[in-house]
């Protein structure tokens, strides 16, 4: 692996990545103090909700991070795009006692909906609270609303919008701690751990890159089902095979990964499942034409790569890979390469070789 290359996904990596949100990054701090603005509501809301009940009828709840924050595998919107979080809230009810499961959804939307400065949207999957500046859509948090109190002791999604059909407005079985210790959990060894998060990572940038503009109904893959995918199809580059000493090789681990994914659905229908309860088909939902669609510049991605693998020249292999990872994946000028190769090399001693 040239030195070089591995060092422009490292610094890729650095420009893409979403840091832990309890670092105190600007973006990271207004999203976590909207947040907890936003979860004082939701108390402020139960509070009043529970007043004069007995104890066992009061509704609580208690909170936890989910998603990509929660994983470590976030990436940053293009262009200053729009930055979001997604957040659990698990209600002390058991689902069998709201067949309705929108009937609890619109407690949570009820709390939040009680501020001009925020607009607050029914998605089927959660509640979402936008935040805009300059007309321009800026921060948002997604509320995912469990019941967390059921007789066989397993969560359950609360889908459907006030409009959706009778069959849309249901609880599904879900298990987002356990997706999030078995992603952060993948490996023991702390490089083969980070290169798994930076996999994931590169192929979410390379997604939005891609599939610009796009919805999902074109084919655009969500973030969970290139999580999935990698954690199925990676196998980590981080060690030298003669001399097992580390050796990071991003650029072998993303190819052999992307190689993966395309060899597992050239014959078929693309199948990925969920490595928790309940184990679905994330692509069950997507048409053939999309599934097309996605192979299609999955495919592209695998040429891109092979061509950079294979190219002895840094300048024109990075080429290839900015052409399909995006505009912060730097090209390494001609200037810097002569100027590398014409340095003496030195040995421990500290001699010229």
């Amino acid at each position: 692996m040239n030195e070089q290359i591995q060092k422009c996904f490292r610094d890729f990596h650095d420009k893409i990545r979403i840091k832990d949100l309890n670092r105190e990054e600007e973006s990271n701090k207004i999203l976590r103090e909207k947040r907890d603005i936003l979860l004082n509501d939701i108390k402020t809301y139960f509070d009043k909700k529970n007043k004069d009940k007995e104890p066992e009828e009061k509704i609580n709840f208690k909170w936890f991070n989910q998603g990509s924050y929660a994983m470590y595998t976030g990436v940053k919107p293009i262009d200053d795009g729009d930055f979001d979080i997604d957040v659990a809230i698990v209600l002390n009810l058991n689902k069998d006692d709201y067949s309705n499961s929108t009937t609890v959804k619109k407690w949570i939307f009820e709390a939040l909906d009680t501020k001009a400065n925020r607009t607050v949207l029914w998605k089927k999957p959660c509640i979402t609270v936008q935040y805009t500046k300059a007309g321009e859509e800026k921060y948002h948090v997604d509320f995912a609303i469990y019941a967390g109190e059921n007789e066989d002791g397993k969560y359950y999604l609360a889908r459907g919008k006030e409009t959706s059909v009778t069959a849309e407005k249901r609880w599904d079985e879900s298990s987002p701690k356990e997706l999030k210790e078995k992603i952060n959990n993948k490996f023991q060894e702390s490089e083969e751990r980070k290169q798994f998060k930076r996999i994931i990572k590169f192929l979410k940038r390379w997604k939005e890159e891609k599939f610009k503009g796009e919805n999902s109904g074109t084919g655009k893959p969500t973030g969970i089902v290139l999580t999935a995918l990698t954690y199925k199809h990676f196998s980590p580059c981080v060690k030298n095979n003669f001399t097992n000493e580390i050796e990071v090789d991003d650029l072998d681990a993303l190819l052999y990964t992307v190689t993966q994914i395309n060899n597992s659905s050239i014959w078929s229908e693309i199948e990925v499942y969920l490595p928790v309860s309940p184990y679905n088909n994330l692509f069950s939902e997507m048409t053939t034409i999309q599934m097309d669609m996605f192979k299609e510049k999955l495919i592209a991605l695998k040429t891109n790569l092979e061509e950079a693998q294979e190219n002895i020249d840094p300048h024109e292999a990075t080429k290839l890979i900015h052409k399909v990872l995006g505009k912060d994946f730097p090209v390494i000028e001609k200037e810097a390469i002569s100027e590398r190769s014409s340095r003496p090399a030195v040995t421990s001693s500290g001699e010229s070789a």
